[in-house]
């Protein structure tokens, strides 16, 4: 599983365009174990905080082409920035400065020359802030995610007892057909159960996600067999051409429920009735790459683009006018590469250039 923020050594970029002071500064740092990154100017300042998230900013604000002011101001107009702390080191201490730099963004300010032991407090204080919010929002997005479990990942095999025990209320010889089917959707949502207790414990670093090989087809079929009554309601063609010698790498549960399920209904959910769903396999370099084709709606490249992110809104309505809560996606992404697997999805609207429609999605798993 990913590694947690409160693992992570605290980052800290240093700017300040007279390198004896980033010296200094990252001497100082470094002895207390952060990470160090610095740069001279206010443009270079921008990039490096671009391409990596840091806890901390401390900022020197005379600096020539652009300074510390406008720097700041920048960072706090990018949504990939905007939320790190910024410390202002300063010279000057006349009020108004003090006062300029919290308008723009800054959260605090040390003057120079500068106690070690004063900046050091600071810095603490702001990181901890810092990662504080970030844990909150990481325990915001594991609940939003448990929900999806129970909710979606936990309904379905629920649903599909009963569906059968409607329908068998009035034809007993249809209820005995499917026991099997019953036992195992019951015992699907047991599993689904023991995940969501594995899933918080993993949180909480005291378990490790533990995978083993099985055999692709007989997890498909499983999986299709508990939201048969969607596959049946929309009278949907499933075409599984997948050997049953091919095997891949996963945990069950989660592939079964969390995985297969989600993408599965996604492709019902999109598609029109009477229509057909290809689900195939085929070895690449050594790994199993899984494929999920469906010819329905496909989907605008602003809800591609996000479709992995849990604070974006991509949910939409199918074509039965089904619902959807936006958060099978990244759930789906999330136990793909705790498997040590990737996922990759085409898609193509009614109309698109290329006379394709319909959406593809590619898994590639381990297959030993």
């Amino acid at each position: 599983m990913p590694e947690t923020i409160k693992d992570m050594p605290v980052s800290v970029l240093i700017v300040d365009d007279t390198p004896e002071n980033i010296q200094v500064l990252g001497s100082l740092l470094e002895s207390k174990n952060y990470k160090i990154y610095a740069a001279q100017n206010g443009v270079q300042a921008l990039k490096i905080a671009d391409e990596k998230i840091h806890d901390i900013i401390l900022l020197d604000v005379m600096m020539p082409e652009l300074n510390g002011f406008e720097t700041c101001k920048k960072l706090k107009e990018s949504e990939k920035t905007k939320n790190i702390p910024v410390i202002f080191l300063t010279a000057k201490v006349e009020t108004e400065d003090i006062v300029k730099g919290f308008e723009v963004g800054g959260v605090d300010y040390v003057t120079k020359p500068f106690n070690s032991s004063e900046l050091l407090k600071r810095i603490e204080t702001h990181t901890t802030l810092r990662r504080t919010t970030e844990r909150l929002k990481q325990s915001n997005t594991s609940f939003k995610e448990l929900v999806h479990i129970l909710c979606h990942d936990l309904g379905n095999p629920i649903y599909a007892v009963q569906g059968i025990l409607e329908l068998g209320s009035e034809d007993k010889d249809f209820m005995l057909d499917n026991i099997d089917t019953m036992q195992t959707a019951i015992k699907n949502a047991g599993n689904i159960i023991e995940v969501i207790k594995t899933l918080r414990a993993l949180e909480e670093s005291k378990l490790k996600f533990e995978t083993e090989v099985f055999q692709l087809k007989p997890l498909i079929e499983e999986s299709a067999k508990i939201i048969d009554s969607k596959i049946k309601e929309k009278n949907i063609k499933m075409d599984i051409d997948v050997p049953i010698d091919v095997k891949v790498k996963v945990e069950k549960t989660t592939f079964i429920n969390s995985v297969i399920n989600n993408l599965l209904t996604n492709a019902i959910k999109f598609s029109e009735k009477g229509s057909s769903i290809n689900i195939s396999s085929q070895s690449v370099n050594d790994n199993t790459q899984l494929t999920i084709r469906d010819f329905g709606m496909g989907m605008p490249k602003s809800i591609k683009e996000n479709l992995f992110k849990l604070n974006s809104v991509t949910t939409r309505t199918g074509t039965e006018n089904e619902q959807g809560t936006g958060f099978g996606m990244p759930l789906v992404k999330k136990f793909i590469n705790s498997y040590g697997g990737e996922i990759e999805i085409n898609s193509w609207e009614k109309g698109d250039t290329s006379g394709e429609v319909g959406t593809e999605v590619k898994i590639t798993l381990k297959s030993s």
